[in-house]
């Protein structure tokens, strides 16, 4: 029997991953303050209960979850006596942001990816309801922000961390028709924190279990 190229490509179906995401901020009060040092502390991978001050933003659209990285790359440095630019193509600026849609619309969840303002308790009236102020806030509010997928066929479980998100929404825009499900849009910028050494994740960390 012949053998071609792609039969010398090793496949290891365990770093495969297929499976929707479940998304995860922190709910802002404070209860979960520290950023976790293993996947464990932000899901329990045998429960699935997520821990203790973390919002769960429910199902999303059949387009997933996108996490993006991109770098700014410097141009370098033309110089007469070489033929090539000194340090072209070196990083200048890194960033990061997740993207996905949202399913479920209900005023806790448009608060946390439109940055909308206060929810209030309406009592007296014929039903009861609530309502959700629409403001211009001058500052967005940072949470951390985790993103869990688990392979449906190894049960291998991993979960991106980012360390400070916060939502970005220019040009937001909620579709309301009678055919679809209404879906709400949240792309979260994704900071990086200063603070952190650099190697030690200022971004973030991708946990994995193990295969």
């Amino acid at each position: 029997m012949t053998t071609r190229l792609i039969d010398s490509v090793t496949i290891t179906r365990a770093n495969i991953y297929k499976g929707a995401a479940r998304v995860l901020v922190d709910d802002g009060t404070g209860t979960f303050a520290s950023f976790p040092g293993e996947l464990e502390t932000v899901i329990n991978p045998t429960t699935y209960v997520a821990a203790g001050g973390l919002t769960d933003l429910g199902p999303t659209t059949e387009d997933g979850v996108t996490i993006r990285r991109e770098a700014e790359i410097d141009e370098g440095i033309p110089v007469d006596q070489r033929a090539t630019n000194l340090d072209e193509g070196e990083p200048e600026s890194w960033a990061m942001e997740a993207e996905t849609t949202l399913l479920h619309t209900d005023l806790d969840t448009i608060n946390i990816a439109w940055q909308a303002g206060t929810k209030r308790n309406i009592s007296g009236s014929v039903v009861e309801q609530s309502s959700l102020d629409l403001d211009a806030p001058t500052t967005f509010t940072e949470r951390m922000a985790f993103i869990v997928q688990e392979d449906g066929q190894n049960g291998r479980m991993r979960v991106f961390a980012f360390r400070a998100a916060v939502p970005a929404v220019d040009g937001s825009e909620m579709n309301i028709q009678g055919n679809e499900a209404t879906g709400l849009p949240l792309k979260l910028k994704l900071r990086a924190d200063e603070s952190i050494d650099a190697g030690s994740g200022q971004f973030g960390k991708i946990f994995e279990e193990d295969a």
